[in-house]
């Protein structure tokens, strides 16, 4: 049971869209105790395994009040004259395996929707706005497609 507000409130109305619409305000018990388990610190060993770029200017192009940071672009100037552009996206995959609760959940939501005032995310807070969350000065795990572009922009 969910407990919505005041009858005529702003929050009454903007819940009763979501709900009125098929998505889901809590999150089920399965999905919160499968967060609690996520590993909150990243090993030596899988920052060996990937490509570093926290020496590189890096940025999103979010919003100041933005809580989600899920991709991000680089660019820097190599030794050749070359420019380097990256473009980064938060690594969901590491965290969150096929046909666990979060999956699912994720699966049945398909999306996180943004409403005027709230966002109603497709994942749990943990991985949509801390560990898959590219925020500044802080260590995180992403995709990245990186290009080498010389001068004459080839």
């Amino acid at each position: 049971m969910h407990v919505l507000g005041a009858s005529g409130s702003h929050e009454l109305e903007m819940q009763s869209i979501l709900i009125h619409n098929g998505f889901n305000l809590a999150w089920p018990d399965e999905v919160l105790e499968e967060c609690l388990k996520l590993p909150d610190e990243i090993t030596a060993e899988e920052i060996a395994n990937r490509r570093d770029f926290r020496g590189i200017t890096t940025f999103t192009i979010d919003p100041v009040t933005a809580k989600d940071f899920d991709d991000a672009l680089s660019i820097r100037t190599l030794e050749n004259g070359h420019t380097e552009v990256g473009v980064h996206i938060a690594d969901v995959s590491h965290y969150v395996k096929p046909g666990t609760a979060i999956d699912k959940e994720a699966l049945f939501r398909s999306t996180s929707v943004y409403l005027v005032d709230r966002v109603c995310p497709m994942l749990p807070e943990k991985l949509s706005n801390e560990l898959c969350s590219l925020r500044p000065h802080e260590e995180s795990l992403c995709y990245s497609a990186v290009f080498e572009i010389d001068e004459t922009t080839k």
